[in-house]
C-alpha cells in the first residue's frame, strides 16, 4: 500500500516574519514536508511581487525544525551555475538531516525576461544541469562534464550530501515529461486535470521501464492550488480568476475538449503567438499585458465554470477530498498544496490558517488511515 503524503507550499513572504508564523504553524500540523516558491517576481496577471529568497529561509526554518521534509517548488536552471546550485542543495541537504527535495522547472519568463537572465535551450539546460548535479554529488571531485552548455574539468565539489538528494521536475509538456522519466526522482506536474494526469503518469511509466530505471523509486507528485469555502460564490470568483489564468494554457484547453477550429487564429491575432509556442517560460508580465482581453475572453467564455471547477482544488472540504481521491486512484503518491485563502480576519471562517488547519487535521487524516 502506497503511504500517500503531503506538502504544504507558503507561498508570498510579504516579510520574514508573517512567513516565518507560517511556518510555525505547519510546523504544528499533520504535513509531511514544507515547501518554499523560487521567485524573484509575481506570476503574470497577479499582483503578489513579494519574494524572499528560499535558499537562507531553507537554513533559518531547519533550526525550528527537525521532522519536516523542505522542498523547492520549483527552482530553475537558469539562474545559477549547476555547480553553485548543487553546493546549496548539498548545504540544506546536511542542515535538514537529509530531508530535501529538490525541485526544479525548465523556467519562467516572470523571474527571467525582465533580468535579461537568458533563458534558451530552456529544456536542454535543465537536463544537462540535473546530469551535471547528480555527477557532483556521488563522485564528489574530478568532475569532466562537456555538455553543449556546461563543461567542467576536474571540478570538486565536496562534501558529498549525507544521502541522496532527490531531484523532482515540475513538467508539463510531453518532451519534459519524457525526460522526467530518463533523469528525475519525482514528478511535480501543476495540477490541471486528472485526464492529463494519467497521461503522464503511463508516459513516465513507459520511459522508466525504458531506460531500465526502479519505478518503484520514483515518486509521483502533484502541486494543486487549494481555495476551500463554503461560499459558492466566493468560489466562483476563484473559479473566473482561474479561467483567465488558462489563456496560457491553450493546449489543456484543447485536451479539455473546449477549443474550437477558429480559435487557433483568434489567439494568435490576441496575443501574437501560436497556441504551441506559448508557455510561462516566454511571456511575462509586459508581454500579458499586451494581449486582447477582449478576443481571449470568447475563448475562456467558451469552458464551462464547472469544467474548471471539477479539475482545480476549489471549493468546499468535500470537494477537495473528492478530487484528492480521483488524483490517487490514478497513482499520485504526494500532494503539494498551496493554499490560496487570504490570511486576514476578514476571510473567517476561511482563513489560510482556517483552511491548513482543516486540511491537517481533517482531510489529510482520511489518506493517511
Amino acid at each position: 500500500m502506497v503511504d500517500i503524503k503531503f506538502g504544504t507550499q507558503l507561498f508570498y513572504s510579504q516579510s520574514y516574519s508573517f512567513i516565518r508564523n507560517k511556518f510555525i504553524e505547519a510546523n504544528k500540523e499533520n504535513w509531511d514536508s514544507i515547501w518554499l516558491p523560487d521567485h524573484l517576481s509575481g506570476i503574470p496577471g497577479a499582483a503578489i511581487d513579494d519574494f524572499l529568497s528560499l535558499w537562507p529561509m531553507f537554513g533559518s526554518f531547519s533550526e525550528i525544525s527537525k521532522e519536516k521534509t523542505f522542498g523547492s517548488c520549483v527552482t530553475d536552471p537558469h539562474r545559477m551555475h549547476p555547480a553553485v546550485l548543487a553546493q546549496i542543495a548539498t548545504t540544506i541537504n546536511h542542515i535538514t538531516g537529509g530531508k530535501f527535495i529538490l525541485g526544479i522547472g525548465a523556467g519562467e519568463g516572470m523571474n527571467l525576461k525582465a533580468y535579461n537572465i537568458p533563458f534558451d535551450h530552456a529544456l536542454s539546460k535543465m537536463l544537462e544541469t540535473i546530469q551535471l548535479m547528480k555527477q557532483f554529488w556521488k563522485k564528489g571531485k574530478r568532475i569532466t562534464f562537456k555538455g553543449n552548455f556546461y563543461q567542467t574539468k576536474k571540478a570538486v565539489l565536496l562534501p558529498k550530501p549525507i544521502s541522496e538528494i532527490p531531484i523532482w521536475v515540475a513538467s508539463n509538456g510531453p518532451k519534459t515529461i519524457e525526460m522526467t522519466g530518463k533523469v528525475a526522482d519525482g514528478w511535480l506536474p501543476l495540477g490541471v486535470s486528472t485526464k492529463f494526469y494519467k497521461v503522464g503518469i503511463d508516459k513516465i511509466n513507459e520511459v522508466l521501464q525504458k531506460e531500465g530505471r526502479d519505478a518503484s523509486k520514483f515518486t509521483y507528485g502533484v502541486f494543486n492550488r487549494v481555495f476551500m469555502n463554503d461560499d459558492e460564490q466566493k468560489v466562483d470568483e476563484q473559479v473566473r480568476g482561474v479561467k483567465m489564468a488558462m489563456v496560457m494554457q491553450p493546449l489543456v484547453i484543447k485536451e479539455l475538449g473546449y477549443w474550437k477550429d477558429d480559435f487557433d487564429d483568434l489567439f494568435c491575432e490576441a496575443t501574437g503567438y501560436k497556441c504551441e509556442e506559448i508557455s510561462l517560460l516566454k511571456v511575462d508580465r509586459e508581454d500579458i499585458g499586451k494581449f486582447d482581453l477582449n478576443k481571449l475572453s470568447i475563448i475562456i467564455d467558451h469552458v464551462p465554470d464547472e469544467v474548471v471547477r471539477n479539475n482545480i482544488m476549489f471549493g468546499t472540504k468535500e470537494e477537495i477530498i473528492e478530487k484528492i481521491q480521483k488524483y490517487v486512484d490514478i497513482g499520485a503518491q504526494y500532494f503539494v498544496l498551496e493554499i490560496q485563502n487570504g490570511a486576514s480576519s476578514k476571510n473567517a471562517p476561511f482563513t489560510y490558517w482556517d483552511v491548513s488547519r482543516i486540511l491537517s487535521n481533517e482531510v489529510i487524516p482520511i489518506f493517511k488511515s
